[in-house]
């Protein structure tokens, strides 16, 4: 859309509800993203029915706006059938894109719906350009990168990667970067992944420092809420987004009321108007945003303290709400005039009409409506009309049973009349000459834009077929050795899975080696780069940071330049797709946040990776038939603390005692009293929380339970455990739990999901 100099971006409004989107197209959103009842990221919306959904998609196309719909949730295997056929009948009425999360799904999509446009949800975590890259050649045309970005980071992506990038501008925000939070689904069951998000992050905790001292954040004995955002809002920064190339600015708020849907995309949508006319006069004055319309914002469901977000922020205090996360409450004559300006009645089409009732010829209606820069129009003839033997009908009484266009998607702005004023048509006449005459119009409006949309998927499903559309080359195919089903490795003699020791400390890294672990996966802490650098230990592999930002870039080229380490532990796609990109050839592990729900997700990752792991949120059901075929090649955590979130946010900063530099670890408490340890990870400027408790799957491998038997390998990690406690854990998982179980492995512990998926 163009006005002005400036190529303004798309408003991308959320919709819970058939009100809220019905409010936000008459708001101004020039498309509307919403959910069905299953598979999208907000379980607890109200959430459309699919009936509701082709309804939705009719509506907008006529009034010239798309709908999106988000499947941004990870997906099992056994639920991928009926996502798929739920994706395809969307597709086949008109669905303009879809938002995912899953590979897999992104994966299938391009199979099934060939030509609908994918979008790369934010819980993808897309830092830059390379993983912008490797989703492209998936078929993902739009990105809505992590909101931890800063704008320069998205100039970055625009320059060297172009794509549509969509990025959040108002509403809640998370702590950890989307789609790499696990503390809801480890401490309430309700998983962020899967739409449920139980709001771990919004809770009071404690910042304890690394000699277990606590740190008040504020005075007074009030509870403090160091993980608790601020909500955005970027008014007053959006020409500084408009000039980066955004493509669309996306509303959050698919939980929230049809009044926050409608009064915040009006708003938006002025100052994006207004921003056309400012940058077309030459941008004389300052951007100014009122204080009239910032109270407005302010009364519709946002928290007390705002902020403009990441765009000009790594992270700090000022991002967060450290007193009690309220609300400023609602105005009740605001929502009164957002109800009497965008929900009573919904949005119509406007055109142009000229009706003809001559006597003695047939009635005829033709309309016209402007579509972009076309103009559509229909022509319905009716009836013929009679003398009239009484009263003849009035110009009046014509037009006003014409205007009546009634649940249509249309009102006359014009309507022009040729009567002889001595005719007479049957009321029942007149009125299926409206609708008819509307009928045709629709169906000319909706052919149009379906004729475009049919042209996008038999050019998209012609280039499928050429061959575009199969899976890459594997970048690497080697891997460890070979290993059966559980069940018939002990007939065959083929060997049971291998212990893959992930370590943090050089004590744990040596208890490793006095075991003979089989593998030795090493975090890049100062203290063990400094030790692998003296000691040359070739086979280590390296675990690469958890998030990939451009100020780590350089850190990752000199590993990659020299390091002569035994391989990489890849955590996301910018790594993934940063190592293909420079064509190493070793061996690169996935780690579990590299998602395999699928065997769709699962035969992607095999066709970049050497092995993969299963993650930490599926069930040994779920897991089971993601083995099939590929056992040589999986690897299962079977022990170690789970990291629960990977921030931007750091405690240490909030607390006041940044100093650059990672020496020993953190913690918060919750009101439990239950300690959850935070990794400060200077070098790359993150924090990793990890779950109060260690995974240990200790009696499963005692009892020689027949899926973790089945993988290539068990990963046993290590944060806080001495050197002594290391060698524990790990020689009890190499003796595969013969005999009495070490002093580590029976102590406070959690079977995670291994019994129970995420909900």
């Amino acid at each position: 859309m163009e006005r002005g100099r400036k190529k303004l971006p798309e408003l991308l409004a959320p919709a819970g509800g058939r009100q809220a989107f019905l409010g936000a197209v008459k708001a101004g959103a020039d498309a509307v993203y919403l959910g069905g009842e299953k598979f999208g990221a907000r379980a607890y919306a109200e959430n459309f029915t699919q009936e509701d959904i082709v309804k939705s998609i009719k509506e907008a196309h006529i009034l010239g706006k798309k709908v999106y719909l988000t499947l941004n949730v990870l997906t099992k295997e056994s639920e991928m059938s009926e996502t798929m056929d739920f994706a395809r009948s969307l597709y086949e009425a008109g669905l303009d894109g879809a938002i995912v999360q899953d590979l897999g799904v992104v994966r299938m999509l391009r199979e099934r719906c060939p030509g609908m446009e994918i979008h790369a949800s934010t819980q993808m975590s897309v830092t830059g350009p390379d993983s912008v890259r490797f989703l492209k050649e998936l078929g993902v045309v739009r990105v809505v990168p992590a909101r931890e970005l800063s704008l320069s980071e998205i100039r970055t992506i625009k320059q060297e990667e172009p794509v549509d990038v969509e990025c959040f501008i108002h509403g809640a925000m998370c702590y950890s970067y989307s789609g790499r939070c696990l503390m809801s689904s480890f401490l309430g069951g309700r998983s962020g992944n899967r739409g449920r998000c139980a709001g771990t992050c919004r809770l009071p905790y404690k910042i304890f420092d690394e000699n277990g001292q606590y740190i008040s954040l504020k005075a007074g004995k009030g509870e403090q809420y160091p993980l608790s955002m601020r909500d955005m809002c970027v008014l007053e920064i959006l020409p500084d987004l408009i000039d980066a190339g955004i493509d669309s600015f996306k509303i959050e708020g698919r939980m929230k009321s049809p009044h926050y849907a409608a009064g915040v995309t009006a708003l938006y949508r002025k100052y994006i108007d207004r921003f056309a006319e400012w940058d077309r006069t030459g941008r004389k004055k300052p951007w100014k945003v009122s204080a009239a319309d910032m109270k407005k914002l302010r009364s519709l469901y946002l928290r007390s303290d705002l902020s403009t977000g990441y765009y000009y922020r790594r992270n700090g205090r000022d991002l967060l709400t450290i007193g009690k996360p309220g609300y400023s409450g609602t105005d009740d004559e605001v929502l009164a005039q957002i109800e009497r300006d965008y929900l009573r009645e919904p949005l119509k089409k406007q055109i142009r009409g000229r009706a003809v009732l001559l006597t003695g010829r047939p009635a005829a209606l033709a309309l016209s409506a402007q579509y972009g820069d076309r103009t559509v129009e229909a022509e319905a003839v009716g009836d013929t009309v009679q003398a009239a033997l009484n009263r003849p009908m009035t110009a009046e009484e014509i037009e006003r049973r014409i205007r009546k266009t009634g649940d249509s998607a249309f009102v006359f702005s014009e309507l022009d009349l040729e009567t002889d004023g001595s005719g007479f048509l049957p009321v029942a006449a007149l009125n299926a000459l409206r609708r008819d005459a509307l009928a045709l119009l629709e169906e000319k409006i909706l052919r149009m834009t379906s004729a475009a949309d049919a042209a996008r998927k038999q050019a998209a499903a012609g280039t499928d077929s050429a061959g575009e559309c199969d899976a890459a080359e594997p970048a690497v195919t080697a891997g460890p050795s070979k290993s059966g089903s559980g069940a018939d490795r002990a007939a065959e003699g083929r060997r049971a899975p291998e212990v893959w020791a992930q370590v943090m400390t050089t004590a744990q890294l040596d208890a490793a080696l006095r075991c003979g672990a089989p593998h030795i996966i090493a975090e890049q802490t100062p203290e063990m780069l400094a030790y692998l650098s003296k000691h040359k230990c070739p086979g280590v592999i390296l675990a690469l940071p958890h998030v990939l930002r451009e100020n780590s870039l350089g850190n990752l080229e000199e590993r990659l330049s020299g390091a002569g380490c035994g391989g990489f532990m890849v955590r996301n796609l910018e790594e993934l797709a940063f190592l293909e990109k420079k064509g190493y050839i070793g061996q690169i592990i996935a780690d579990g946040s590299l998602y395999q729900w699928n065997k769709a997700a699962r035969d992607l990752l095999l066709d970049h990776c050497s092995m993969i792991s299963t993650g930490w949120e599926l069930s040994a059901g779920d897991v089971q038939p993601l083995l099939e075929g590929s056992r040589e090649r999986q690897l299962m955590p079977v022990y170690g603390r789970i990291p629960m979130m990977i921030t931007a946010g750091c405690v240490k900063k909030t607390a006041g005692q940044c100093s650059h530099t990672e020496k020993g670890m953190y913690a918060l408490e919750d009101r439990k009293g239950m300690r959850f340890p935070v990794r400060c990870v200077c070098d790359h400027c993150y924090n990793v929380i990890y779950n109060s408790l260690p995974l240990s799957l200790h009696s499963a491998v005692q009892k020689g339970d027949p899926v973790t038997e089945s993988a290539a390998g068990w990963i046993c990690s290590f944060t806080d455990e001495s050197g002594a406690e290391t060698e524990d854990v790990l020689r009890f998982y190499m003796a595969r739990g013969k005999g009495e179980p070490g002093k580590r492995v029976p102590g406070a512990f959690t079977t995670g999901h291994f019994r129970k998926s995420a909900l």
